[in-house]
């Protein structure tokens, strides 16, 4: 255990909290359960809450959900409302994780306004979430009606936009009510909610041919946080009355298809990027002799080693009679790679080549945190994950954390990442990219319930991702769910007549629409690398694009670090003579793990 400057048993309850607090956020969660365990309600009441409260956390921060239950209920509303008000909440996320949400409704309850604000607003956020996913549309639009702004906005926004969500789904001949809460929020409140409800207000100004002037400032709102969300609006309103229920519908489809696509952190948690050596020595940077790490960059499409890159889906369409929909000339897309094979004597081949000779790269193994956990389909809201005891301090902490910088504005933020589709465009027969067998047991190895976890991997949840990609994007027949396939085959082939500019106006909409499923889908005969990609989807004259002629390069760069998030690194045999070099960078010799790098155990005989 890390130790404090003097015997716990001389230290006051409040320094005890304290070096509990640090050992929990230094990731010591045993530790910090050893000492937090010793203060007593008869040293300091709201202490002791203050305490107990952690100990949940930390005991929900080790999976053990029934200890950190059993421990937030000994927190009671008289030893520190606020911390009273926390652990009611965290309880009822507690049940709500464990299928009771019946017991979550009652518990977020009981915290009033008076206990903390933000935790009551939290409280009926997520009140009226439970009562939304029981189609209990009443109870919810009370409970998000409770919300006001000062308790805080941004649950406040979010409220509005569930409340907005509901009218519009009881009524959508009539959104008047959806517009009125939709129109309340402000940019203030929560960027990313404002963004949602300006998306909101696009689609149902865009129904009435006299609206679509505030269609368009409304999705002119959003341009700043999603320029591929933004135009994908304003090509659909350009296009004619009758087809712009279809056009929202195909859209929403790409969204649930990209939304199957995102990796499955608990399966998924660690993805690799094969990269040349000095890559990854000036991602890394040196701090001893003052060298600033640089930023991940990811490349315009354009410079992809495929020479079928964004042309399969085109293919396949032309297959089902559908014309070919997928050509761009004013976005600009950029992409980076990775894969489920951390350690690929075929991609040591292919990637990060010195000087062209092949096995001489690294593969770069990244966390899930290096990726956006959300995703960026148009959900209009998430379940709260917020600390509800120390949601500004935390907010505060975050922003300090980060270093300021004049360049900052020319990064983008952290992306979602998503698994690439293979398909065979002559046959139609796909699959999607996924861990291996192999690979798998080689990470669980030490785990006694290895082959029960490849079970429900292999045969639960991806089968589940592959039924929701059949579902939204391949199925043929005219459905309920309006595939991408059936409302293409409705646009193109049903007979209508459009003059040339309309049809150009259909084809700009669709084609854009579908521009980020065109760079998931890759060759069956590419399937072996498993990959999966983070892209950002712009206008030409973005000021985040950057190149060098030189090189012939145009980019753009991730705003997030990347050496915090590096899990290992495989070093192939032309870079092993790095590995010193990078057991430096990554290794912290004062905390005794295991080392980072590594050297790939591929056989592989450089033919010089």
């Amino acid at each position: 255990m890390a130790t404090p400057d003097k015997p716990l048993e001389q230290m006051t309850a409040q320094e005890r909290l304290d070096f509990g607090r640090f050992l929990y956020k230094h990731g010591k969660f045993d530790d910090a359960i050893a000492v937090l365990k010793t203060i007593a309600p008869t040293e300091d009441s709201p202490t002791y809450a203050e305490a107990q409260f952690g100990l949940g956390l930390t005991y929900e921060s080790k999976g053990n959900f029934d200890k950190a239950i059993n421990t937030w209920k000994n927190i009671r509303r008289d030893d520190n409302p606020k911390f009273y008000a926390g652990a009611q909440y965290h309880l009822g996320a507690a049940y709500k994780e464990q299928g009771k949400l019946n017991q979550s409704i009652k518990v977020w309850s009981n915290i009033t306004r008076d206990d903390r604000p933000e935790a009551y607003a939290l409280a009926q956020f997520s009140l009226g979430l439970a009562h939304h996913s029981k189609n209990e549309m009443n109870k919810a639009i009370a409970a998000w009606s409770q919300i006001r702004r000062d308790d805080d906005p941004e649950t406040y926004a979010k409220a509005q936009l569930g409340l907005g969500k509901t009218y519009y789904e009881k009524n959508p001949e009539n959104p008047d009510e959806a517009i009125e809460v939709w129109s309340k929020i402000r940019r203030n409140d929560d960027p990313e909610t404002y963004a949602k409800a300006q998306l909101g207000l696009g689609e149902v100004y865009s129904q009435d041919k006299e609206k679509k002037g505030q269609a368009r400032e409304a999705y002119n709102n959003v341009r700043e946080f999603s320029y591929y969300k933004s135009e994908r609006g304003f090509k659909v309103i350009d296009c004619p009355q009758e087809l712009i229920n279809n056009l929202y519908t195909l859209a929403k489809s790409t969204d649930e298809v990209l939304k199957s696509l995102q990796i499955i952190p608990d399966f998924e948690p660690t993805v690799a990027h094969y990269s040349r050596a000095l890559t990854a020595f000036n991602l890394f940077g040196d701090e001893k002799n003052n060298k600033n790490p640089s930023n991940f960059r990811l490349s315009t499409i354009r410079g992809v080693n495929d020479p079928t890159e964004g042309q399969v889906l085109g293919k396949y369409w032309g297959q089902q009679g559908i014309p070919e929909t997928i050509h761009t000339n004013d976005t600009a897309t950029f992409v980076s790679c990775f894969t489920f094979n951390h350690d690929s004597l075929n991609q040591f081949r292919l990637y990060g080549k010195e000087n062209g000779r092949e096995a001489t790269g690294v593969s770069l193994v990244f966390k899930k945190e290096f990726f956006s956990d959300q995703s960026d389909t148009l959900e209009f809201i998430a379940d709260p994950s917020i600390d509800s005891s120390n949601k500004a301090e935390k907010n505060k902490s975050d922003e300090a954390d980060k270093p300021e910088s004049d360049n900052k504005k020319r990064l983008i933020d952290r992306s979602t990442l998503y698994r690439c589709i293979y398909l065979d465009p002559e046959t139609g027969y796909w699959t999607l990219a996924q861990r291996d067998k192999s690979t798998f047991y080689r990470e669980h190895n030490e785990d006694g319930d290895t082959q029960e976890k490849w079970d429900k991997y292999y045969d639960e949840l991806i089968p589940e991702k592959e039924e929701n990609v059949e579902k939204y994007l391949f199925d043929k027949e005219d459905n309920n769910n309006k595939s991408v396939s059936s409302i293409l085959k409705l646009i193109f082939t049903e007979p209508r007549s459009y003059d040339k500019e309309e049809k150009q106006k259909i084809l700009e909409a669709v084609r854009f629409i579908l521009l980020p499923l065109q760079y998931l889908v890759k060759h069956i005969a590419f399937q072996e690398e498993q990959e999966c990609r983070i892209m950002y989807i712009t206008h030409l004259h973005d000021e985040k694009i950057r190149h060098n002629w030189e090189k012939q390069q145009v980019y753009v760069e991730y705003e997030e670090p990347a050496l915090p998030h590096i899990d290992e690194i495989y070093l192939s045999p032309g870079a092993a003579k790095y590995q010193d070099f990078f057991r430096i960078l990554l290794d912290q010799k004062e905390d005794g793990k295991e080392s980072k790098v590594r050297i790939s155990q591929n056989p592989f005989r450089n033919k010089e």
